[in-house]
């Protein structure tokens, strides 16, 4: 019996020993990954990549119900203005389809019931502009240019690919032209990938009075030949 002190010690210092190797060598014993490119230049890279496109497709998706009109959506756009999608609307406590079709100087917008309507881009604007989102002095690039506070953080896959992640301050300036109903600059992450600097995935933090939801842009299909045409 004299002897289980000592036996004792001998046990908690080679579990000791253990945490330590553990903790040397992180999850399954991989080592560290390289160090992050600095994020001010990733995203100035980024914007570069992203103002050379001449198509791509977004998905809209919220967390937590963010106070915003728009819960969700998705779209295909051409960098001369023309679109085609869908977008979620949040009205009276449910959500809502509106269709939006743009092709040259008129949107057409279908809602839950009726058929397609024409308006022009002027009048629904007030709502969402899709040619907003290509054009470099008013969509992604602008965005990418002017957000505040960059500070690099891993690199992880999204969509299957390898991007960088960057923590940075949205400001709602040019956040607003591509989600509609943000008022203020929100914390938030941009996801650029690793190979071609193309802009992967936005996230913001939206505040709200019963705490906070969030908001997610994932981009993909960049320069896809999309064919987009008024509806019939």
């Amino acid at each position: 019996m004299r002897r289980a002190p000592g036996r004792l010690i001998l046990l908690a210092q080679a579990l000791l020993a253990l945490v330590v190797v553990t903790a040397c060598q992180g999850d399954g014993g991989e080592k560290a990954g390289p160090p992050q490119p600095d994020p001010a230049q990733t995203l100035k890279q980024s914007a570069q990549a992203m103002a050379a496109l001449k198509s791509i497709a977004f998905t809209l998706t919220t967390e937590d119900k963010p106070p915003i009109p728009v819960s969700g959506g998705d779209m295909k756009l051409l960098k001369s203005g023309d679109a085609q999608g869908a977008l979620k609307l949040e009205q009276s406590g449910q959500t809502v389809q509106m269709d939006i079709v743009a092709v040259g100087d008129s949107i057409y917008i279908k809602g839950v019931t009726g058929g397609w309507r024409k308006v022009s881009k002027m009048v629904a604007a007030t709502l969402y502009d899709p040619s907003a989102v290509l054009d470099p002095n008013r969509g992604i690039s602008r965005l990418l240019n002017s957000v505040q506070s960059p500070k690099a953080e891993t690199t992880e896959k999204v969509n299957g690919k390898d991007a960088y992640r960057v923590a940075v301050k949205l400001p709602q300036a040019a956040l607003g032209g591509l989600v509609p109903g943000i008022t203020s600059d929100l914390d938030g992450q941009v996801w650029v990938s690793t190979a071609d600097h193309r802009l992967l995935k936005v996230r913001g933090d939206v505040p709200g009075e019963g705490g906070k939801g969030s908001v997610i842009i994932n981009f993909t299909e960049f320069d896809a030949p999309y064919k987009i045409s008024a509806p019939a």
